[in-house]
């Protein structure tokens, strides 16, 4: 029996999609198109046309999206269980999201566990970007079972195929950014998504057009990817401190648009003093073209679709933003199916109010019994409780208590630390910038720094100022993002305090 599989890969770049048909253990790519996005036309405008050009009418389709508008973030919870992870992570990101988490969709994967501890890799996507995109979608004639991470499902792929080391980086380089995916043990670890500097906003050293890139400054292309592979390196620090793992990857890959352009992935393999490897994922699943194909086929417009067509083929998902509210509606059943399941339901009706006849005392006993251990144990844990009401709920809350900070950082000690390290703060941002500082947080090891500032230069430039500090070992950019209601640029800093404070 044929099966096949549709995948939509929403770059930044481009829009393409890649159709596999699979008999058996054989799979072919049976159509594959690219549309670019530099006319401004949405994404519901491109999408007839694209389908049209692959043939496709109906079946399972998996659609891939940016991480521009994306938070990722690593996250360390002490549960192991997924619906404790499930109730307790909302909360967890409450004070970690520009936006009320309530107006996200929440997704996760477990990528490893320590203990009773599981460590987390959280995606969040704004319900109403979400919405729209899919609006756009089903305007354009596709409701995709799968809507995940683009970068993240070529990197899943990647690693199904067995072909790749435990642990391996993925770049994708595109006109705008390079999105980075850390694989260790087999597993997806990392993701961050790192704009070029600034300036390549006004002097667009690289470009996209007609199918092909290419460097159209080269001086300023050079001097980006030296700063973007300083942005990697960073990025890379910064997971080894959160995390405690010393990564260090086997092999580099590149995909995306500006894999085409070797000079830039020979700038890349010097910047980070390592070979950087072209991309090509139907060579390492093995997957097959049609003889049409094979002369229009190219890794860096396909491969990203590619992963999601196959991902498509495959019961089970990693991140799908499709849950809850957002759901793929199903189907209805046939008129068979129907008289089966009533059948079923009557029989199941008609036993279940036999036995709940029966042992109705023995239950109320047995639930009884239950909520006693329950509040037993929870007395247990916290032996300081006078009134326990909600057992479930109080704990919780006391949870949350128990990983608050435990010691706060005292504002007059003996050397007055918080004066210091604040006046110091304010003596190292130059007056000229305009900065609105929304969140500061002080403890015994670090600052947070949260606000809002005109230019990505700015946070450059606090940064570059603060790191001149004796009081600190280490100045990170956590974050930086435009804002889209008022332009400023939304930005957190990381202060890693050193001896001297």
């Amino acid at each position: 029996m044929k099966r096949r599989a549709l995948g939509l890969d929403i770059g930044d770049d481009f829009i393409a999609a890649v159709v596999v048909q699979q008999k058996g253990q054989e799979r072919q790519v049976t159509a594959c198109a690219f549309h670019e996005r530099g006319g401004g036309e949405d994404i519901a405008d491109l999408l007839p046309g694209l389908l049209t050009q692959v043939g496709w009418s109906s079946g399972a389709a998996a659609c891939g999206l940016s991480l521009t508008g994306v938070s990722v973030r690593n996250l360390i919870l002490p549960f192991t269980d997924r619906k404790k992870i499930e109730q307790i992570l909302p909360m967890e990101l409450e004070d970690q999201l520009l936006t009320p988490v309530t107006e996200q969709v929440v997704e996760f994967l477990v990528t490893g566990t320590d203990g009773e501890k599981s460590v987390l890799l959280v995606a969040c996507q704004e319900k109403g970007t979400l919405r729209r995109q899919l609006d756009f979608l089903e305007r354009g004639g596709l409701s995709p079972e799968t809507f995940t991470l683009r970068n993240m499902a070529l990197a899943e792929i990647l690693v199904r195929s067995g072909r790749m080391p435990a642990s391996f980086m993925l770049l994708d380089a595109g006109v705008h950014a390079i999105n980075m995916v850390l694989v260790h043990e087999g597993g997806i670890v990392f993701v961050r998504h790192l704009p070029y500097p600034e300036r390549m906003g006004t002097e667009a050293p690289l470009a996209f057009s007609d199918g092909m890139a290419s460097i159209i400054n080269v001086p300023v292309a050079t001097a980006c990817i030296t700063a973007i592979c300083e942005d990697i390196r960073r990025s890379i620090g910064f997971f080894g401190l959160e995390s405690g793992i010393d990564f260090s990857p086997e092999q580099v890959i590149i995909s995306g648009s500006m894999l085409q352009i070797d000079e830039l992935r020979i700038r890349i393999s010097e910047g980070l003093d390592q070979e950087v490897v072209p991309c090509s994922l139907k060579r390492e699943v093995e997957v097959t073209l049609a003889t049409e194909l094979r002369e229009e086929w190219q890794p860096a417009l396909f491969d990203h679709a590619l992963a999601l067509a196959l991902q498509a083929l495959k019961k089970k998902q990693g991140i799908n933003f499709r849950k809850d509210e957002f759901a793929p509606q199903r189907l209805l059943p046939t008129r068979p199916k129907i008289i089966a399941a009533a059948v079923l339901a009557l029989v199941l009706l008609a036993g279940g109010g036999l036995l709940l006849g029966i042992d109705y005392h023995s239950l109320k006993k047995s639930h009884d019994k239950l909520g006693g251990q329950m509040v037993g144990i929870y007395k247990e844990t916290f032996p300081e409780a006078t009134k326990v009401v909600e057992p479930l709920t109080q704990m919780q809350a006391n949870i949350r208590d128990i990983q608050a900070p435990s010691i706060a950082t005292p504002l007059f000690s003996g050397d007055k630390r918080v004066l210091n390290i604040l006046a110091d703060i304010s003596a190292r941002i130059p007056k000229e910038l305009t900065i609105h500082v929304t969140r500061l947080v002080i403890d015994q090891d670090s600052v947070q720094i949260k606000g809002d500032t005109d230019t990505f230069n700015n946070v450059n430039v606090i940064q570059g100022n603060l790191r001149k500090s004796p009081l600190f070992d280490d100045v990170s950019i956590i974050s930086a993002a435009a804002d889209k209601e008022s332009s400023m640029i939304r930005f957190e800093l990381r202060l890693r305090a050193g001896g001297s404070t």
